[in-house]
């Protein structure tokens, strides 16, 4: 029974290899199917290979406008050095231009693909950061000249805004390191400042506390010495006592001087009565009987009249020194009145001049509140000394770090060498898919020859299906050439790598191989749908999940999904290299499809058997 089923599925595949030989055109047209893959493969991952590596030559232009800015006495043009840094990375083909406005219309026009604008005013806006946002650069895009050149400009805004606010951000941070320095060496001087207002304080505080005391007895002493003048100067003669006692020293000595003119007088008399009794006393000598007597009482008289004379002369004496003391009292009392005028009147003005009662106590009372203001300023002092830091904490690191200190660690679990590589499972399995197309359009998988008309229904599939599947196996083997010695795509595991290929072409042949047996010519219509369908929902070129709920639905039912994540596994290590999983589900399909194609309608029969085109 196997053997006369193998026989005939021989018999059927030697059929037609049998064609080759009666059309050899056929083997030019095998042939060249069996490149279209590869060809394909080649050519579309070629030109998307490493588009990132290209970028230099895409032409975008700059248009500095920025007339800088003058930042706190620095001079500053972010536009300017936006500029040389941009056309220094050399990321694109950038080239300064002049006029924003033909740069506009090289955009337009396609000279350019895009344009960066920097506005005058950028620098002026954007240094002080007064607002998120507040300097503005204008990048010119055109998404309908080239959408791709337009995704490249809207990166590289959101990498320009990063870039300039990195930058701007590390200039700021110099400023805060430099502000910081300051700040800690005028911490410094402030608090020794502090401590040397706290030891004034100290000292101004004792010498107030002295100065308090002080107070109080000056106004005690001022007090006491205003009782004391007021009390003098109740004690003090009136004016009209001073005058009499000048007037009557005045009148002492003018008496004094008269009892000395009177004791002239006298002493002259005395003289005169002494002379003249010497010389009665002389002349009486010799007057007979009485003549002694009246010479001896002459005598006496002449004697007594010299004492009187001695006497007058002693009181004359005594009386120059009365005058002349009278004159020196008269003269002593005139200033003790002028004295004691003067006196009167200098303690009436000093008695004027010393401060009242009431503001000697305010006085006083001053100081104690001088004290407790002090005593107030020390509290705030060690108030202030208090909140001080101990001292200002520069942030560790640069400037550079403090603006851009995250940095995100990528840790890529399947890495992909380039974009081409990225590309590579969705174009290998559309390459693959078209070639199966290609494959059974060259025999007509509906027909047979008449000989064949008695073998069973799967043998009949599995004859039919063998040529074709032969033929996508070169088609596999050529694009797997391609793939890896035509465009260096690295293979980790070649044998992963070949299995999901060749089992891809294979189940790809048999799903249309079932489209064509069960559906006939519009079959062919269906296998595009098909391809369009899986290009859609089979997650080859984004995540399935930003795609729409009907392609999300249908994507686990797809053969591309499958494939594709066979093959990623098996070149990327994607999926925790779960590639033998997605293998065996594409395996099951490609079986699924062959059983049921041996299912599907009849087959029709011809004697003579031909190609499925005409060569």
């Amino acid at each position: 029974m196997l053997t006369r089923f193998l026989q005939s599925t021989w018999q059927i595949a030697k059929t037609d290899l049998s064609l080759f030989k009666q059309f050899p055109r056929l083997g030019l047209a095998t042939l060249a199917i069996a490149l279209v893959p590869a060809a394909y493969a080649l050519i579309y991952l070629s030109s998307v290979w490493d588009p990132n590596a290209k970028t230099s030559d895409l032409p975008v232009g700059i248009v500095n406008l920025d007339d800088g800015y003058d930042y706190r006495g620095h001079i500053t043009n972010v536009g300017a050095e936006l500029t040389t840094e941009l056309i220094q990375s050399g990321t694109f083909g950038f080239r300064t231009m002049e006029d924003a406005d033909a740069a506009r219309q090289a955009v337009k026009l396609g000279n350019l693909a895009f344009a960066v604008i920097i506005p005058k005013e950028f620098s002026a806006s954007a240094v002080p950061g007064t607002y998120a946002g507040a300097g503005k650069v204008t990048v010119v895009l055109s998404e309908g000249n080239n959408y791709a050149a337009a995704g490249f400009a809207r990166r590289f805004a959101a990498d320009l805004g990063h870039q300039v606010n990195e930058a701007l951000n590390e200039k700021r941070w110099e400023q805060v390191l430099v502000s910081v320095d300051g700040s800690g060496k005028s911490l410094e001087m402030l608090q020794a400042g502090m401590a040397q207002l706290r030891t004034g304080a100290s000292a101004y505080n004792d010498g107030l506390v002295r100065y308090n005391a002080a107070a109080a007895q000056l106004a005690r002493g001022f007090k006491q010495v205003g009782a004391s003048i007021r009390t003098m100067e109740s004690k003090l003669p009136a004016e009209a006592e001073l005058q009499t006692l000048r007037s009557g020293t005045q009148r002492l000595a003018q008496r004094q001087r008269e009892m000395g003119g009177g004791l002239e007088l006298l002493h002259g008399g005395a003289r005169k009565l002494t002379e003249g009794a010497t010389q009665l006393q002389e002349e009486t000598a010799g007057i007979p009987f009485v003549g002694e007597k009246i010479a001896a009482s002459a005598g006496e008289l002449a004697a007594g009249g010299q004492q009187l004379t001695d006497g007058l002369t002693t009181a004359l004496d005594a009386n120059a020194r009365l005058a002349r003391g009278a004159t020196k009292v008269e003269e002593g009392t005139g200033k003790l009145v002028d004295g004691a005028g003067a006196l009167g009147e200098g303690l009436r003005t000093l008695a004027e001049k010393l401060p009242e009662d009431v503001r000697l106590d305010a006085f006083a009372k001053g100081g104690d509140e001088l004290v407790r203001g002090v005593a107030k300023l020390r509290t705030g002092i060690d108030l202030v000394e208090s909140a001080l830091p101990a001292s200002v904490n520069k942030p560790d690191g640069s400037a550079r770090g403090l603006a851009d200190s995250v940095e995100p660690a990528l840790e890529v679990l399947a890495p992909v060498a380039n974009n081409g590589s990225a590309f590579a499972p969705n174009m290998i399995a559309m390459a693959l898919w078209l070639g199966a197309v290609m494959a059974l359009y060259l025999f007509n998988v509906r027909v047979l020859a008449v000989e064949h008309a008695g073998a069973s229904a799967l043998a009949k599939t599995l004859g039919k299906f063998a040529v074709p599947a032969l033929l996508v196996l070169v088609q596999t083997g050529l694009t797997f050439l391609t793939l890896v010695y035509g465009l260096g795509i690295a293979v980790p595991d070649y044998l992963s790598f070949s299995l999901s290929m060749i089992t891809a072409g294979q189940a790809f042949l048999a799903i249309v191989f079932l489209l064509l047996r069960g559906l006939g010519e519009a079959g062919k219509l269906f296998v595009i749908l098909l391809l369009t369908l899986q290009l859609a929902a089979g997650g080859g070129v984004m995540p399935i999940e930003l795609t729409a709920d009907f392609f999300q639905a249908v994507h686990g039912w797809l053969p591309f999904t499958w494939v594709i994540k066979s093959l990623r596994a098996s070149l990327f290590g994607a999926f925790d290299n779960g590639w033998l999983s997605a293998w065996l589900e594409v395996m099951l399909i490609g079986a699924l499809a062959l059983l049921l194609a041996s299912l599907v309608r009849r087959w029709q029969t011809v004697a003579d058997y031909k190609p499925g085109i005409e060569v």
